[in-house]
């Protein structure tokens, strides 16, 4: 069967001809494509950088100067809390200080109460002719220490160094925790008053009855 090129063919082939010259043309531009499209990209994110430091840079200058001028706030604020602190350390170890002494003073009370009570404790054993040593033991155990404090709570019921202070805001419970612990470092006397209260306001051995001493001191002779 004969092949038929008729004219529409023939104008059809031109075009294609032209098409594929066109086409010849632009392959090498089209190839570039996936090439640019990255450098693209790439310069889109430089540019973003770059604005992104920019803005940093002019960020990081707006804060240092504000920093800077609220600094000049901080010598007036430093020396406020550092007396507020110095004036609450002041107030705390005062009233320590007092607490100790009136235990001190009032240890001096249970001694005498102590010499007394056993004065009377010898007599009366001696009426019955009796060891009064066995009570002067027993006498003994309820003073010291314990009658020491036992007084002082009767005098102040429920004291505390921090009472009625605000102790649930960290804030607080961490200032008054730093002046405590400088009272403690520093309350040389505190010790003191411990070896004080802790050798008590009696010996836990009984005191011989004056009686007694001259009986042994005859008895020595």
């Amino acid at each position: 069967m004969p092949i038929e090129f008729d004219e529409s063919m023939q104008q059809r082939l031109k075009q294609a001809e032209m098409a594929e010259r066109e086409l010849a043309r632009l392959q090498p531009l089209a190839s570039e494509a996936a090439e640019l499209r990255i450098k693209q990209e790439r310069a889109a994110k430089f540019e973003d950088s770059l604005r992104r430091r920019d803005q940093s840079l002019v960020d990081a200058k707006q804060q240092a100067e504000t920093a800077s001028v609220r600094q000049i706030e901080i010598p007036a604020l430093l020396d406020n809390a550092a007396q507020a602190v110095a004036t609450l350390f002041a107030a705390l170890k005062d009233v320590n200080t007092r607490r100790r002494r009136a235990a001190e003073a009032l240890a001096i009370v249970d001694r005498v109460d102590y010499e007394i009570e056993l004065e009377e404790v010898g007599e009366e054993q001696r009426q019955y002719d009796r060891d009064p040593r066995g009570l002067a033991y027993a006498l003994a155990a309820r003073h010291g220490d314990a009658k020491v404090k036992d007084m002082l709570e009767e005098m102040d019921p429920g004291f505390d160094l921090l009472r009625n202070c605000n102790l649930k805001d960290s804030l607080y419970r961490d200032v008054s925790s730093f002046v405590m612990e400088h009272i403690n470092a520093k309350d040389t006397a505190g010790q003191k008053s411990a070896t004080l209260l802790k050798s008590a306001v009696v010996s836990r051995k009984p005191q011989p009855l004056p009686e007694e001493s001259e009986t042994e001191m005859a008895t020595a002779g």
